[in-house]
């Protein structure tokens, strides 16, 4: 069944070899053919032990990536582009088992033994003449190149075992005569060998697949940082520093190799440079500081006041073996700020306080801790500590309100800020009627929305502050023909299905009136009113 031209002699030689496999044929133990069968099992069980092996070390690649490292995040990415790749050549293959099996009879109901196990011809039918073992030649070269375009090209070895794993070399009879590899793996072979040809096949892609997997893996602990000590500490003490006083900081790695003194390396640098790539590019004179097991000693005198910034690299051997007299660079950028003692009072109501209500304001001393401050108000305000820095501020009457902020200090408590303040009272509440604009409306939809929803009485939403006026009284009246009627109205401004009817029959021009008398948080009054006219 090969492509090739052949001599009239090989002719002749083919022809007789092919009466002598069909008389052998018709001879053939079936014992031997379902010993096929069980080898063709073996392998299946030696797969499916590899490819649970594959699971494990995907995971635990998926795992590595979820720590941030780059190198794990793309291995990751290839992990996942080999298993998609590896599952649908398998399953391309187990395809072209099924298909050669149910052509050659499909599967006995009782064994599950393929009926055509005898059958010499459907599997180089299947294969050779349709085509499809050229394809499958094909993609397991693709394959292939897939899996060694991931190795590091000086891992000879392990190229060669994949290589060898995965060739498809020319198939060559006992003549010398060269037929391409689809024909030596079907041709003349009855179907439960060429099935187990393609098991094994499949073995060999699990087994490649396994051998890169954990290449990539290794990679990606030789690659890894080690450490013999993990420590929990900040960066630098605090961001902000009084003037005359000294700003500390620690630069280290979270987890660190006390046995290799790292190389920290500080100085002016490129912000622009470093905000659009992440890398620290010097732009001057460098210093490199004192190291102590592993961490590098930075010691600033914070002299001037304003905002500061300064960076560098740290520079680490590399781990990997390979890669001897390389080092993992790690840039780091900080801020701080020298400031005179001060304290910051901020509020978003432009230094006004509404009686009656918790204004939230937010309380800060450069340099001090938010619960080292003492807060206090004048003109009767209570203040009340919601810690963060974070304060409610509830004025009992209108005036100025000075607010004053102070610490101790070896044991004397100095004031530090104080700032001028104005209780006042809440503004006018509206009657919001929902869905009325204009002061018009139609009379069955007026008779609708007050049925529903009702009127109340709001503050205006200008107003800043979260807060809710209570309706003490609400009265409601409307004029039809000259005559003034006061239908009664809830409490919660909703009227009754009786007056729904009323308001829906009155004419254009009419006019509905409604009265409320209401108490904001502040315990001020009011009364308010509005009208809406049929339309």
């Amino acid at each position: 069944m090969s492509a090739e031209k052949l001599s009239p002699r090989q002719q002749m030689i083919g022809i007789m070899y092919l009466v002598l496999l069909a008389m052998l044929a018709m001879n053939a133990s079936k014992d031997l053919l379902n010993a096929f069968i069980f080898l063709e099992d073996g392998i299946d069980v030696t797969t499916k032990n590899f490819n649970s092996t594959n699971q494990t070390i995907y995971t635990k690649i998926s795992n590595a990536s979820a720590t941030g490292s780059k190198l794990a995040a793309q291995t990751n990415k290839n992990a996942i582009e080999i298993g998609k790749s590896s599952n649908q050549l398998y399953n391309e293959i187990e395809k072209f088992k099924d298909d050669i099996i149910d052509i050659g009879g499909g599967l006995d109901e009782e064994t599950h033994i393929p009926l055509g196990k005898d059958n010499q011809d459907v599997g180089a039918e299947y294969l050779v003449v349709k085509g499809h073992g050229k394809v499958l030649k094909q993609k397991i070269g693709d394959y292939k190149i897939l899996l060694t375009n991931l190795i590091d090209k000086r891992d000879t070895g392990v190229i060669n075992g994949i290589n060898k794993l995965l060739k498809t070399p020319e198939h060559i009879d006992y003549e010398g005569v060269n037929s391409p590899w689809e024909n030596g793996i079907s041709e003349y072979l009855p179907l439960a060998a060429v099935t187990a040809n393609l098991t094994n096949i499949q073995s060999y892609i699990r087994n490649a697949e396994s051998q890169v997997l954990s290449y990539l893996f290794e990679q990606i602990n030789q690659d890894a940082y080690k450490v013999n000590k993990i420590m929990a500490t900040s960066i630098a003490e605090n961001g902000y520093v009084l003037q005359g006083d000294q700003y500390s900081a620690n630069v280290f790695l979270a987890a660190a190799d006390t046995t290799q003194e790292p190389i920290v390396i500080i100085g002016d640098f490129d912000t622009a440079y470093y905000n659009n790539t992440g890398q620290i590019k010097f732009t001057g004179p460098t210093d490199s500081l004192p190291v102590d097991a592993g961490i590098g000693k930075l010691r600033l005198d914070a002299n001037e006041t304003g905002n500061h910034t300064w960076g560098g690299i740290m520079k680490v051997p590399h781990p990997n073996p390979k890669r001897k007299g390389e080092y993992l660079i790690y840039p780091f950028v900080n801020n701080y700020t020298v400031a005179a003692p001060s304290a910051v009072i901020s509020s978003d109501q432009l230094n006004i306080m509404y009686m009656g209500l918790d204004n939230e304001i937010s309380i800060s001393a450069p340099g001090m801790k938010s619960e080292d401050l003492i807060v206090t108000a004048s003109n009767n305000c209570r203040v009340t500590s919601r810690g963060n820095g974070k304060y409610y501020f509830r004025p009992s009457k209108g005036g100025r309100i000075n607010i004053t902020v102070s610490t101790k200090m070896n044991g004397v408590t100095k004031v530090i800020s104080q700032q001028k303040w104005k209780g006042t009272s809440l503004p006018k509440p509206y009657i919001d009627i929902p869905g009325v604009r204009g002061g018009k409306s139609p009379a069955a939809t007026l008779a609708q929305i007050l049925k529903a929803v009702g009127a109340r009485p709001k503050y205006p939403k200008s107003f800043p502050m979260s807060a809710t006026p209570m309706t003490e009284k609400i009265e409601l009246e409307y004029i039809n023909s000259g005559n003034i009627f006061t239908p009664p109205i809830a409490k919660n401004g909703k009227i009754s299905t009786s007056v729904v009817n009323q308001l829906t029959r009155l004419p254009r021009g009419s006019s509905v009136n409604v009265t409320i008398k209401a108490k904001g948080p502040d315990g001020i009054p009011h009364t308010i009113n509005t009208s809406v006219i049929i339309r």
